[in-house]
């Protein structure tokens, strides 16, 4: 091989080896779900039209837990995480987790999208250096490969939402009403998947005109974009039973709705600063608001800066909400601290605490990346519903949350609903048994106890009414959750879990 084709002069290789090698490592390792989101309301949902079918028996679309004024979500997501799901069934995939390997797979090698754009990005408005540096940033910062796998529509979203913003600039810049097409299409995707992102998107082509004055491609922007907007109109018609059902269910669903976890205005802007490192942050975020990044990249600034006041002003504020924008923040962060190399200001004049300041970033990213890559999140809650699932002779199963009120991730043991009893509180098993609830229930094959201490005493009073039990396995926390009770033990469970299987 000569020295021109040779590996190391492609630095665009190189970065796509290591993002596309880091998230192999996390579709084998990093299992399980990072939030209530990216299970319940995508594979658990997709899992039971799998099943049961899309519609339930009075022709509304099946969605546990939708509230009264129906479904607040679009159906496309899930529509593709059943079709996944389909192509696995095919070949004789029937246990969730094992499927969950090809999920995690097609959705780390949709989050290559961001990596692949975000290089060409700076490529072409940078130079090489400053492309290799932002493309490791999207490769390898600590929770890119971590997010990459998750059914989080937020992250799915950000996987188009750069793409877009990339063709919206070439679009721009050549006059091409192919890319501005393009980037409408893509936009819509994003909007679809998330249709929060529309906040972003309705500031693209104004950009493009304070930009450049391309009103024919701001224009066919606007078009592409709208067309999506109707088709995702017309398949609500089909999933909600009504044009735009979603989007209108949600705005109707959040008036005057009570926050789930509300936030001061600028929590997000704390949480970038944070996941950015800080102090190393501060250099990096600050150089985003340059004049000259404002300027030349009004782009990708004005979208990310609408999404992020957007965001700032809803009361509302859960952490994965802002990710759409975290690839932008991550090329921006680049551009903004290549303006600094080329300007005579204190970057320059301060070589040793610009380069402290990086490698301060890349030991702390290393070591979280490390951590993250392979987290099995809430495994201590999955790990006994795949023992579950490999059992011949579970016909009743009694779920104890008594300790750690939960939702119990019962897709990955695909099984019939009046197979599964819950209880929340001792009172309520005491209850359930004196009013003859268990009967028909009782003596349950095996009983998962969620509990970090006390399996003991559960299973004293469990055997103490059920008959006898001996422990068959154990659900061990995550490698994340063991480090988080040793250093707050009183505000963080290891979420280890027991099984026990009732002795014949």
């Amino acid at each position: 091989m000569s020295p021109k084709s040779s590996l190391f002069t492609r630095p665009f290789l190189i970065i796509l080896a290591l993002a596309l090698g880091l998230r192999l490592i996390a579709v084998v390792f990093s299992q399980g779900f990072m939030a209530h989101d990216d299970h319940y309301e995508t594979i658990e949902i997709a899992n039971s039209w799998l099943h049961d079918g899309l519609y339930q028996p009075d022709g509304t679309l099946r969605w546990e837990g939708k509230p009264d004024i129906g479904v607040m979500r679009s159906a496309v997501y899930n529509l593709f995480l059943l079709g996944l799901m389909k192509i696995t069934s095919a070949f004789g995939v029937e246990h969730l987790d094992t499927h969950m390997y090809f999920n995690r797979l097609v959705h780390a090698l949709l989050s290559l999208l961001p990596v692949i754009f975000g290089y060409r990005y700076l490529k072409e408005e940078t130079n090489e250096r400053t492309a290799a540096v932002g493309g490791i940033l999207l490769a390898a910062h600590f929770l890119m490969p971590y997010l990459a796998v998750r059914n989080l529509v937020e992250m799915v979203a950000a996987d188009f939402l750069f793409p877009c913003l990339y063709f919206a600039t070439t679009g721009m810049k050549r006059e091409s009403d192919g890319d501005a097409v393009l980037a409408g299409v893509l936009g819509g995707v994003a909007f679809m998947i998330r249709m929060q992102v529309l906040m972003a998107l309705v500031l693209v082509p104004i950009a493009m005109v304070i930009r450049r004055r391309v009103w024919r491609q701001a224009t066919a922007f606007t078009i592409a974009l709208a067309g999506m907007i109707v088709l995702q109109g017309l398949i609500d018609i089909q999933t909600h039973g009504k044009f735009l059902g979603s989007f209108t269910n949600y705005i109707a669903g959040n008036l005057g709705a009570a926050p789930t976890i509300p936030g001061p205005w600028y929590n997000y802007i704390l949480l970038l600063l944070g996941v950015m490192v800080p102090p190393f942050s501060l250099l990096f975020v600050g150089s985003v608001f340059q004049w000259r990044v404002i300027r030349n990249h009004i782009v990708l600034w004005l979208p990310m800066m609408a999404f992020l006041i957007g965001h700032s002003l809803i009361i509302n504020k859960q952490e994965r909400f802002i990710i759409p924008i975290f690839p932008i923040l991550l090329v921006l962060g680049c551009v903004g601290v290549y303006y600094l190399t080329q300007s005579d200001g204190w970057h320059n004049r301060w070589r040793r605490l610009r380069l402290g300041l990086w490698v301060w970033f890349a030991v702390i990213n290393l070591v979280l990346l490390s951590a993250f890559t392979v987290n099995y999140e809430h495994r201590g809650a999955v790990d006994p519903l795949v023992y579950l699932s490999r059992q011949p002779d579970v016909r009743k199963v009694l779920f104890d949350c008594t300790e750690r009120r939960m939702f119990v991730p019962q897709s990955y043991w695909q099984y019939d609903r009046s197979s599964a009893f819950t209880i929340y509180s001792n009172l309520e098993f005491y209850q359930a048994l004196a009013q003859g609830k268990l009967l028909s229930f009782s003596p349950p094959d095996y009983i998962v106890v969620f509990s970090d201490d006390n399996l003991i005493q559960h299973q004293d009073l469990l055997t103490s009414m059920l008959g006898k039990y001996k422990l068959v396995h154990h659900g061990k926390p995550s490698l994340v959750d063991v480090v988080l009770n040793k250093l707050n033990p009183k505000y963080n469970h290891r979420n280890e879990s027991w099984v026990l299987g009732r002795v014949k």
